[in-house]
């Protein structure tokens, strides 16, 4: 889920298009074999987005509204392609002129929480919510950030505040469930099943992983639905980031540490850096690691 997917800006509108032909995927796993995706790779196109909006950063007299738009584009570039201290850089830049814009706050949360410092974190966060609690991006990435320190009744809290404002996104209901579990297992099944049986689309991506999750269809089956109207690498990338991401969690809560490894790896081998999925890939990567 595109994390940042999961973000908006109220004054801005920008979208980036990584396109790529779906040749050279491989399409069709067997039993010994993953899915896989070509390795998102940084495109010259977005490298020359990058220096177009770098040389129009050095025009003499930008008024500070063409400035935070011109630097909010290249922190989404810079992000998505992960050179985070660069977009770092330039979020903290827009911040200096505009301390005002909840979506800054945010994405200064995230990189805290990436780096272990969950002060800071929580603190941009808070900020985010104070200028806008309805700004609900602040609470599926608080409630990340709280996942990840352990602090599981507030991130529930927050999870299920981002879950309301959108009741039919199935990956919202996997976030609700993933961290219900840690509090009471039953009532996370419950809210699980609940949650599913209200999904007025079944058909939307990510419903079938809830559906693996219930013990509707198995792995396979999975595994061959997500490739459903996939028409360039660039979506399969990200499917296979997400697929295999909650794959890992699924074996994780089964005890299956060796597996759920396997599955992270994958998931971050689609270099699809600015999904949470990824992220969180690398945060359970490295804590199965600390613990061997």
């Amino acid at each position: 889920m595109n994390l940042y997917y999961w973000k908006s800006f109220w004054f801005l509108f920008f979208t980036i298009i990584f396109s790529g032909g779906i040749t050279g995927c491989q399409m069709f796993q067997n039993d010994s074999e993953p899915l896989l995706a070509i390795p998102r790779q940084v495109s010259y196109d977005n490298e020359a987005k990058i220096a177009k909006l770098s040389q129009q950063l050095y025009i003499k007299d930008l008024d500070n509204e063409t400035k935070i738009q011109l630097l909010y584009q290249r922190a989404i570039l810079y992000d998505a392609i992960g050179l985070r201290a660069f977009a770092l850089s330039d979020f903290t830049h827009i911040l200096n002129i505009d301390s005002t814009i909840p979506d800054i706050y945010n994405y200064l949360g995230i990189y805290s929480a990436t780096n272990g410092d969950y002060d800071a974190s929580f603190m941009a966060f808070n900020t985010a919510e104070e200028i806008d609690p309805e700004f609900q991006y602040t609470y599926i990435n608080r409630a990340l950030a709280l996942y990840q320190y352990q602090r599981y009744e507030p991130a529930l809290h927050d999870i299920l505040t981002f879950y309301k404002f959108d009741t039919n996104d199935p990956m919202r209901l996997l976030w609700v469930y993933l961290i219900a579990e840690k509090l009471d297992q039953d009532k996370a099944k419950s809210l699980l099943i609940d949650g599913y049986n209200r999904l007025t689309d079944k058909t939307v991506w990510g419903s079938d992983i809830v559906a693996f999750y219930l013990g509707k269809i198995s792995e396979k089956q999975l595994m061959s639905n997500l490739q459903h109207g996939v028409e360039t690498n660039y979506v399969l990338a990200q499917r296979l980031c997400e697929t295999y991401f909650y794959l890992g969690k699924y074996f994780q809560s089964k005890g299956n540490n060796k597996r759920a490894e396997v599955m992270f790896k994958y998931a971050l081998a689609n270099n699809v850096y600015n999904y949470l999925e990824h992220k969180q890939a690398l945060f359970e990567l490295t804590q199965l690691t600390d613990k061997k």
